[in-house]
């Protein structure tokens, strides 16, 4: 052990300094690294007086600070690239701070997961409604910084709209506020948002205020299934050219409900909360749409509770494909989860060309995503020791990319850039006629984290 690290010890006490080989390589990855470096020691921060520490440490002995919560994220951004990095944990700031039910807010620190923190908010009628599939183990500050969506996202959003202030500590060692308790906030230069979706490039968040909702008075949702992906989307553009305000709309093709024990279809969970009373008349209008455009119901739920059984074979969107990797190529399997997303008018043609590029590579993939705000995610997964399966499986990963371009969206819509994504964020600053805005990215980064240390190799090199 290093002199400095006895020294990070004595400031931070023993139990938060790990340097144990398998624990260190625990946190050197997230679910979707196949390329990364065992880091030089893993710190859990208990306080932001830790992590003010640790910044301030890492200034001084020229490290990188890699920061993760439950490292759920599956772009490569939980990953260590350099060996001389701390990976900072905020896993064990996990506590509610404050709830408000007038205001509709609640302030938090940044580890808390999701599901824990909602199932408090249950006790005042609330919600935070963002929902990764991976709500069980997924933080609210990680979902925060990545600007994670999920399930819900059809009526609420990314958690880019969830979020009304933050604490962080940034690159010199000093803790900044950005935004407001308020609703309504103008107070200069929006710096709230370039916190969200930051990748941890530009700080450390120790503490979040979020926006609330009341949950829903009732809900009713259908499972319809189709022979055709374009008659599933239709659905979906149909819904909303009657003014279904869906907060559920969520796939999988026909390859992934096979996978999963639906059969080979094309399977649409769409589910609307409304008010109390009106349940036959909303699922009377979800089943006209779904059979309007030749899809067969097979189940209904008049209730949140019932309808979030049946979502559970979608939640295997990710788990499912792991499962049969591993299954086929043991420690080298590598999975790759796929973030694009179109507008909800262009559904159709670009879910037609997700299929018809799977079919083209032959790269073992299947399909699902948050089709409600037009989330796509193509699920591949390769053997990373067969170099012609591994490279082929990184054009497809890139086709769909190009596939979001062609039909104005966008290359990633909730799980960040990371390492995966660097080149195709390129090609779409570029189709854009926007490639200055790389040249300002990282002069932001420049005046946040002067001196280099965030999360090296993230979003850009």
């Amino acid at each position: 052990m290093s002199s400095s690290l006895v020294d990070l010890r004595k400031t931070l006490g023993e139990d938060k300094v790990v340097t144990n080989p398998d624990i260190l390589r625990i946190y050197a990855r997230d679910p979707a690294s196949f390329e990364f470096e065992l880091p030089l020691v893993v710190v859990y921060a208990e306080s932001a007086d830790d992590v003010v520490d640790v910044v301030n440490y890492a200034i001084k002995n020229k490290l990188y600070i890699t920061p993760v919560f439950h490292s759920t994220s599956l772009s490569g951004n939980a990953a260590t690239v350099a060996r001389n990095t701390i990976v900072l944990s905020s896993e064990r700031m996990n506590k509610i701070l404050e709830v408000s039910d007038v205001d509709w807010l609640a302030v938090v620190q940044p580890g808390i997961k999701i599901d824990e923190f909602n199932l408090e908010l249950m006790r005042y009628g609330l919600q935070w409604p963002v929902d990764p599939a991976s709500s069980k183990t997924a933080s609210v500050g990680g979902s925060i910084i990545n600007g994670g969506g999920g399930v819900k996202g059809a009526k609420y959003g990314p958690a880019p709209h969830w979020v009304l202030a933050l604490e962080a500590v940034i690159g010199t060692g000093e803790r900044i506020r950005v935004g407001c308790r308020t609703l309504k906030c103008r107070e200069g230069y929006d710096l709230l948002h370039l916190f969200v979706g930051s990748e941890g490039t530009l700080g450390v968040i120790t503490e979040a205020t979020v926006r609330l909702a009341p949950l829903p008075e009732a809900f009713v949702g259908i499972v319809a299934q189709y022979d055709d992906v374009v008659d599933l989307a239709n659905t979906v553009v149909e819904a909303r050219r009657r003014r279904l305000w869906l907060m559920v709309a969520e796939f999988m093709d026909d390859d992934g409900s096979d996978l999963v024990g639906l059969g080979r279809k094309y399977t649409l969970w769409m589910g609307a909360d409304i008010s109390a009373g009106s349940e036959e008349v909303v699922l009377t209008r979800l089943r006209e749409v779904a059979e309007g455009n030749r899809g067969k119901v097979v189940a209904e739920a008049a209730k949140w509770g019932d309808f979030f059984k049946l979502l559970e074979p979608r939640r295997l969107l990710y788990p499912a494909p792991v499962k049969r990797a591993v299954e086929s190529y043991g420690g080298n399997a590598v999975i790759l989860m796929a973030d694009v997303a179109v507008p909800t008018s262009k559904l159709p043609e670009a879910m037609r060309e997700v299929k018809d590029a799977v079919r083209l590579y032959g790269v073992p993939t299947i399909t699902g995503g948050h089709v409600g705000d037009g989330n796509i995610h193509p699920t591949l997964w390769f053997d990373k020791s067969n170099e012609e399966q591994k490279k082929k499986a990184i054009k497809l990963f890139e086709h769909f990319g190009k596939i979001a371009i062609k039909y104005d969206g966008t290359i990633s819509a909730e799980h960040g850039i990371g390492v995966h994504k660097r080149e195709m964020l390129k090609t779409a600053l570029e189709a854009r006629g926007s490639t200055a805005a790389l040249r300002i990215y990282r002069e932001i980064k420049r005046i946040f984290d002067p001196h280099g240390i965030f999360n090296p190799g993230k979003i850009f090199e």
